[in-house]
Formats: structure tokens, sequence, C-alpha cells
């Protein structure tokens, strides 16, 4: 049965063994991998791939010798260094997203489609310049009833919270949580940050690639930099799966964004 310090590393997204080996090292100390086995209950079969993992993320070092040993690392700098792993992890995820996007595109204009869809059944759509992306984002907001999440830049912030600042008003009126973590490459202009007081709360963050916006648990629109007339292109899907992800990266930064003052 796994102890309490276990269960609270799976959920952190540790697994089974991960949490049992890093829980066994803070009980015993430095050991040997035979001596983890015998500690934790790790086949020895696994042992060594799990303790790879743990030092990858930021829970274990190894010293070297003959046999080599593992040690713990600190509980504070371990879960600092492992959420520091989760970042990584998540904007590497967000490149190969933006990567799959162009190669989607690509794909699209090769087969040639046509003009001929439904955009309100879109399973994944493109939009060529900002003025859709904007129209887009629109009904999106128009249509959620319980939560917003965008992340994007200063400039793209500005132009939302000018063009739809009466409809995402009413959305927090009507009880959407709506959150955004803009870029620190520059200021807001003021009169923004009073326009989008008190209807959303906002965080600024470091490093931001790319545009994306999140809506009531399904709903995604990608949007970046492309070599087009217009220098844009935005992405939608509705994809419960992949919200899931993207939130979790959300929360990550939001947690190590700065409140807008």
């Amino acid at each position: 049965m796994s102890s309490e310090p276990e269960i609270y590393l799976r959920e952190m997204g540790l697994s089974e063994y991960e949490a049992a080996t890093y829980v066994g090292l803070l009980r015993g100390g430095t050991s040997t991998a035979k001596e983890i086995t015998s500690l934790t209950g790790v086949p020895q079969s696994r042992v060594y791939d799990v303790l790879d993992s743990l030092n990858a993320k930021g829970f274990v070092v190894v010293q070297e010798g003959r046999p080599k040993k593992f040690g713990p690392v600190d509980p504070n700098q371990a879960v600092s260094q492992f959420r520091d792993f989760k970042r990584r992890e998540h904007v590497r995820k967000l490149d190969e997203i933006q990567g799959l996007g162009n190669d989607f595109l690509d794909a699209v204009e090769e087969a040639d489609y046509g003009q001929e869809r439904d955009d309100e059944v879109d399973i994944s759509w493109s939009y060529p310049n900002r003025h859709h992306i904007l129209e887009k984002l629109e009904r999106l907001a128009d249509s959620a009833t319980d939560e917003m999440l965008m992340i994007t830049t200063p400039e793209s912030f500005e132009r939302i919270a000018n063009h739809h600042a009466e409809l995402l008003g009413e959305k927090a009126e009507a009880g959407v949580g709506i959150r955004a973590l803009v870029s620190d490459e520059r200021d807001l202009d003021p009169a923004v940050g009073d326009r989008v007081a008190g209807m959303m709360e906002l965080r600024f963050v470091q490093d931001i690639r790319g545009r994306l916006y999140t809506y009531d648990g399904e709903n995604v629109l990608l949007a970046f930099k492309a070599p087009n007339d217009d220098g844009y292109v935005g992405i939608s899907t509705t994809s419960p799966h992949l919200y899931a992800t993207l939130s979790q990266l959300f929360d990550l930064l939001w947690d190590d964004g700065e409140p807008m003052s």
C-alpha cells in the first residue's frame, strides 16, 4: 500500500515505481540499485530505468563508482526541479503543436479542399490573418460558459481587449472565469490594464512563444507567425484531451507569473 508521500508524488505525475523509489531513498539514504530493490520492492529489471528517470526529473543524484550509488535530492529542491522539468516538457509540447500546425497547413494547401466548410462544427480549421483570428476568438468567447484561458503577447492581448472588451465584461459578469498570461517583453498600455481590471485575472511571464486560447474544457485556438501577407495564422480544434494537456501548461506558467500591479 502506498504511503501518503507516495500518493502526493503520484498526483504530481511520478509513476508508482518512481514515487516508491524516491520515498525509499528518503528513508534509507544513498543506496546501490540492489539495495533500492530490497528497500522498495521495485523489480531489479526496472530499477535502473526508474533511477534514470528520477535523475532526469530532479529527484535523484548519481554517485559514480563500482557500484553506482543513488542519493535523494532534498525534497524542496526536488519539487522545484520537477516543476522546471514539467515546464520544459510542456513548452516542448507546445512547440511540437506549432510544428504540427505548420505541417497541417501545408497538407491542407496541397489537398486543395476548397472553401465550402461548415465553420460552426469544425474539428480543425485554419485562419489566415489577424481579422479572421479575432472573429473566431469572438465566437469562441461568446459561446463560453465556464472558463477562458489565454497565453499571449502584449500586442495580441491589447488587440483582444480593445475589440472584445464589452463581450469579455459580459462573460465575467455571467461567472465565466477568465485568466490571461501575457509576455513581459513590454508594459501593457495603461488604458488596456484599466479596461480589463475587474473582468479577469492577469499575470505576466517570460519567454512566451506563439499565442494560445482555450475555452470551456475543449475548444483550443493556437495562433502563430507564418510567412503569409498578414504574418499570422490561427488553427482551432475541439479536443478535451488537447485542452487537458494545455491547461496543465497554463497552470504551471500561472504559478510563476507576476500579477498585474
